[in-house]
């Protein structure tokens, strides 16, 4: 399948994630639940379209929370010659933005095939009813955009 394929489907996708029904006030005590579960959704880069899991873990400090994070890649069933792989991440998330970013430290599972490198994430935390989406850019030549997603049980409020 074509490149422009592969991008005509990640839009696709992003574009319906844009229409995530903002929740009014998510709980502040959510936040740290919600970055250190584990993310599942996808990514575009000269491979093409490819699966990403994306676990956070928060690291103490200061107004902009420090995050080490793990990216583990994998074929996607209509993309299955990508290769699996893993590397360690550590960045910043500011609770009052929502933004994410994350830089590549070292690898856990490296491919075989050199042209595979690690790559940095630029995003942004958007919280529905009932579920959560990071979306933003793969901020590495030859890559594109990428989205990944949560969905979770709101806590029922007191009477």
């Amino acid at each position: 399948m074509s490149r422009t394929y592969w991008l005509g489907i990640l839009l696709g996708v992003l574009l319906a994630a844009s229409s995530f029904a903002p929740q009014a006030q998510a709980a502040p005590d959510m936040m740290p639940l919600l970055l250190s579960a584990p993310w599942h959704g996808s990514y575009v880069c000269n491979q093409g379209l490819t699966r990403l899991r994306l676990t956070l873990r928060p690291l103490p400090g200061g107004s902009e929370r420090r995050m080490e994070a793990e990216f583990a890649f994998s074929a996607d069933p209509d993309n299955p010659q990508v290769p699996t792989g893993s590397f360690r991440m550590t960045g910043t998330w500011d609770p009052t933005t929502r933004a994410l970013s994350l830089k590549p430290e070292n690898w856990i599972d490296q491919p075989v095939d050199p042209s595979y490198r690690m790559v940095s994430l630029e995003g942004k935390v958007f919280l529905g009813d009932g579920q959560a989406m990071i979306r933003g850019r793969v901020a590495t030549y030859g890559c594109e955009d990428f989205a990944v997603w949560q969905f979770f049980i709101v806590p029922a409020t007191g009477r």
